[in-house]
């Protein structure tokens, strides 16, 4: 995990809320998989910034439907 949040955090524009908020997306029970996916993406678009990653997740890792799973995990 320590390398995916290095990764994270040398994304061009990358903040200390982006870095939070993509580990605890993929530490989200059901999101198994989901940090090699976004791993790989960073790696493949070095030139990505932390914008260009939230939009991978948004329309790539099915990030809508883990949301209400992680709110129904919640309640």
């Amino acid at each position: 995990m320590n390398d995916f949040r290095e990764l994270l955090k040398n994304a061009d524009r990358s903040y200390d809320g982006f870095v939070h908020a993509v580990i605890s997306y993929v530490k989200t029970p059901g999101n198994e998989g989901k940090q090699a996916v976004i791993e790989e993406f960073i790696k493949e678009h070095p030139q990505a910034n932390s914008s260009d990653v939230l939009q991978f997740m948004v329309e790539e890792t099915d990030f809508f439907t883990s949301m209400e799973r992680q709110r129904a995990a919640v309640v």
